[in-house]
């Protein structure tokens, strides 16, 4: 969506918006239409109950006058006609950014919960297509003698962590509806940074498991899961290839030529988007077994880990998160705020 100013909405009363209106690289006279001064984006989530509000730019010269949430408000109007069941209007803004979390809270928006953003980068991009050990070095490098060499090495063959199967959906289902951690996320995952409600009906933990995108890390007697991570599906392509290589020596080289070509004009960045370790050892398990899979395709160029403020888990002694992943060489980025408004 765009906002266009046209003469008739200055005030002229408002000397810094009329002079601003009317400067010579604005031209706004009574002889102009109008003029674009801000833009911003809306979608409707894929099952049609949230309305994604994003993107919102005002040029500074008009800022002050209102327009930012005009054009929320046409965003939520729009939304509403393409998808009439939506019940949801949400955003996030940085935590810092005061201007626009005073801007949705005058809009009736409600701070519903704080997600973090860590982000762990090859040292150098130019080794991105060398084995993976070199590269493993690269990502570990911070604190190597903290990750156990047992564990970096065939951690796919591994019993306590895997790709989620049909049989362990009843378990992630009981395992995400007793998590306080997922309560405090505000039940939600991340999906082209747009934070959609995860649903905990059995289709919809389904529909993930059978793409590969969970990774659970189970109990030490295996009957329970202790702990699990979402991914996007760029993982279970790393994943298939890596089991190629393994299979087909030949094939690799191969494979690996074509898949790397296909990444070149993307960002080859590989996201968790949602994490809940109720231990540091569930933690570090599941990240040696996502990050064992970016470093062996060769695929990735970046890892992006998304995770609701941490609670403290009763049962558990508390940790902090960015202790573990700083053995991984990620490190925190910025903190979000998510808002949200029923419509």
């Amino acid at each position: 969506m765009v906002a266009e100013i046209t003469p008739k909405d200055i005030d002229l009363n408002d000397e810094h918006v009329a002079k601003t209106a009317a400067s010579p690289e604005n031209r706004l006279s009574s002889g102009t239409s109008h003029v674009v001064v801000g833009v911003s984006h809306a979608y409707v989530c894929p099952i049609g109950k949230q309305i994604w509000l994003e993107g919102i730019r005002i040029n500074p010269k008009y800022r002050r006058m209102g327009i930012a949430s005009k054009l929320t408000y046409q965003m939520i109007k729009h939304g509403k006609e393409i998808g009439s069941n939506a019940r949801e209007a949400a955003a996030i803004t940085a935590q810092g950014n005061t201007a626009s979390r005073r801007m949705m809270e005058k809009n009736g928006f409600h701070e519903k919960a704080k997600w973090t953003y860590y982000a762990g980068y090859k040292k150098n991009v130019q080794q991105a297509n060398m084995n993976g050990l070199t590269i493993r070095n690269y990502v570990f490098e911070n604190n190597q003698s903290n990750v156990s060499d047992d564990d970096t090495s065939a951690i796919c063959g591994s019993k306590n962590v895997s790709f989620a199967s049909p049989e362990d959906i009843e378990k992630i289902i009981t395992f995400l509806s007793g998590s306080k951690t997922f309560i405090s996320g505000a039940r939600r995952y991340v999906q082209s940074w747009k934070w959609y409600e995860l649903g905990l009906e059995y289709s919809k933990i389904s529909d993930l498991v059978a793409c590969k995108k969970i990774v659970i890390v189970r109990t030490d007697d295996m009957q329970e899961i202790g702990g699990l991570a979402i991914t996007n599906n760029s993982l279970h392509k790393g994943y298939c290839a890596e089991q190629n290589q393994m299979e087909d020596k030949e094939q690799k080289k191969d494979d690996n030529e074509e898949e790397n070509a296909a990444y070149d004009d993307e960002d080859s960045s590989l996201q968790i988007v949602y994490v809940d370790a109720p231990t540091s050892a569930s933690l570090e398990n599941l990240l040696v077994f996502v990050v064992n899979i970016i470093l062996s395709s060769n695929l990735f160029d970046r890892i992006q880990l998304f995770t609701p403020n941490q609670i403290n888990h009763e049962k558990y002694e508390f940790y902090e998160i960015s202790e573990v992943l700083a053995k991984f060489g990620i490190s925190k980025s910025e903190s979000f705020l998510l808002y949200t408004r029923s419509i």
